[in-house]
């Protein structure tokens, strides 16, 4: 079973487009678990208007305030995403934004890997707002080329709406740090860590758009020494959480 796990917030936009993509390639006994954090436009309206069983909704009010951490969209997509994932009941778990467009393979391609690898992430191409294409492809290989965590808290490759995993490494991931900036790292972070065998597929298997309202944006936000200070804060949450979990 499949559980892809998406994060809403007032994405009318481009919902539907997303979810019809997503819907037309996973089996009816698959899900598609929805954390909509706070919708005040159409999206829960155009969510339902599709009456599909495979989709479960679940209403997030967050209770904790990022407005005075830095980039706090990061911190609430994170813990929508968090909130997701705690519903996922599949062995299979798949990311997915608001606003992008699955290639029509992608489930099957990432499927035959997931048999192999407990993480996968995948190349992505780009498009705009209108759907025209601005480039074919965002990873350059060069990023991996070694799969060292040092290489990986370089590069941070991973890109929360290209991965998928299997459940053990869901279940090594949860739960999430209270104030977690970035839920793909530390996923993908703490997979690695833990000994898990990681995959990279270099065909572009979405298509992110790019657009004014996006919560991350393609380039790592601000200036190198918060680019340093996020990566050590990550660092030192995945070993606090491994602590924790070694006497528990």
């Amino acid at each position: 079973m499949i559980s892809v796990c998406v994060a809403t917030h007032n994405g009318e936009k481009y919902i539907l487009e997303q979810l019809n993509s997503i819907l037309s390639q996973i089996s009816a006994t698959d899900e598609v678990i929805i954390s909509d954090d706070g919708s005040t436009d159409s999206t829960l309206q155009l969510i339902t208007s599709l009456s599909d069983h495979r989709i479960k909704v679940f209403h997030y009010n967050q209770k904790i305030s990022y407005q005075k951490k830095k980039y706090p969209s990061y911190y609430y997509a994170s813990a929508n995403f968090h909130n997701a994932l705690l519903s996922a009941s599949g062995d299979f778990i798949f990311l997915s934004d608001q606003d992008d467009i699955w290639e029509l393979d992608k489930v099957k391609i990432v499927m035959s890997y997931l048999l192999r690898y407990d993480i996968i992430c995948s190349n992505f191409s780009v498009i705009n707002e209108s759907g025209i294409f601005l480039q074919d492809r965002f990873f350059y290989e060069k990023m991996f080329e070694s799969s060292s965590f040092i290489d990986m808290i370089r590069y941070l490759p991973f890109r929360g709406c290209c991965l998928a995993f299997n459940k053990s490494v869901l279940k090594n991931s949860l739960p999430f740090p209270k104030y977690l900036f970035l839920h793909d790292c530390w996923i993908g972070l703490n997979a690695l860590f833990s000994g898990y065998k990681y995959f990279y597929i270099d065909d572009p298997l979405i298509q992110y758009r790019r657009h004014t309202e996006n919560v991350s944006s393609l380039s790592s936000p601000n200036n190198i020494f918060f680019k340093i200070y996020y990566r050590a804060v990550l660092i030192l949450q995945i070993l606090l959480f491994k602590f924790s979990r070694k006497f528990l």
